[in-house]
């Protein structure tokens, strides 16, 4: 069975975009390695200015009365359970991470970890 688009060419099915596509699948890494150096590296992380306009720093108190703020009991990025005076870094979105925790990952990721929300948007 012949495409509907290979009548329309004469009768020849020809994809014009084949020798543009890379089959990542079967490169060595010797290729894959020169394939990341010839596209390069894209930072889509945040400045140190932006973390500092988009952190809001809390330090954590942990009492009995725990109905006041809900917090997670642990950092969804190191997965370590949170203890009295921990600071914590809460996003615009309202999710908290150990501070140190949600700076390192905001060098690299402009998105709240749970929520996928990002934190600075750009044009």
């Amino acid at each position: 069975m012949k495409f509907k688009g290979a009548r329309l060419m004469g009768g020849r099915s020809r994809d014009q975009f084949r020798d543009w596509r890379l089959d990542v699948d079967n490169m060595s890494y010797e290729q894959l390695l020169e394939l990341g150096e010839r596209i390069g590296y894209v930072k889509t992380g945040l400045k140190e200015d932006e973390m500092k306009n988009n952190i809001r720093k809390i330090k954590l108190l942990i009492s009995n009365d725990s109905s006041k703020h809900q917090i997670d009991k642990k950092c969804t990025i190191c997965q370590e359970e949170y203890e009295s005076d921990d600071e914590l870094g809460r996003l615009h979105c309202e999710h908290s991470y150990h501070f140190q925790c949600i700076k390192q990952w905001l060098v690299l990721k402009n998105f709240c970890p749970v929520c996928k929300q990002e934190v600075v948007v750009r044009p």
